[in-house]
């Protein structure tokens, strides 16, 4: 599960990757870029984490 600042930043590079794989000239780093990005997306496939403040137990 993720938090809202993961869910951002890996949205984020996936949309990197995804452009440097559409402006890559090499075909092998077009495909690296493209796998990375489809590895960004997968780690967005999950619901987002609810993360709540912890508080003190006392005993």
């Amino acid at each position: 599960m993720l938090s809202d600042n993961d869910r951002i930043y890996l949205e984020r590079r996936e949309a990197q990757e995804r452009r440097l794989a559409e402006e890559a000239t090499d075909l092998g780093a077009r495909k690296i870029h493209r796998e990375m990005a489809d590895r960004y997306s997968a780690r967005l496939q999950g619901p987002p984490v609810r993360v709540v403040a912890a508080q003190a137990i006392e005993a």
